[in-house]
């Protein structure tokens, strides 16, 4: 199964019962893209590109590659403040007569802009 330009190891890890890379299906991928989820994207494209090219040069019959996606966590996976510390900031935005307005703006849509209408009420509370 190999042939000129084409390397006779996978580009991915295998389970240890494989011992060529025309062996690899989706689960050895799915495998190996686990444990780089900041390269997972980046990995997938270039595994990708070479399963198309093996596929297309008649070397592997099925592209594991072709079903799986870069996706990604859906949600905001920075640092957060805490509750107490947001109902901080929201009062004095809000009653504080010191702080400046550009401060009071746009601390409050940022706010505004990161969190649900249950989450600001909470804000609101206590």
């Amino acid at each position: 199964m190999s042939g000129p330009g084409v390397p006779e190891r996978c580009p991915a890890p295998m389970s240890p019962s494989k011992q060529h890379w025309a062996l690899t299906d989706v689960h050895d991928l799915e495998a190996f893209l686990a444990g780089s989820s900041k390269a997972r994207k980046r990995r997938l494209v270039v595994l990708g590109q070479f399963f198309r090219f093996a596929r297309s040069q008649k070397i592997i019959l099925v592209e594991p590659a072709r079903g799986l996606t870069a996706r990604g966590p859906s949600g905001f996976t920075g640092a957060t403040l805490t509750l107490d510390q947001q109902r901080l900031l929201f009062r004095r935005w809000t009653t504080d007569p010191a702080v400046h307005p550009h401060e009071a703006l746009l601390g409050m849509l940022a706010s505004l802009h990161g969190a649900s209408s249950r989450e600001v009420k909470m804000l609101q509370g206590r």
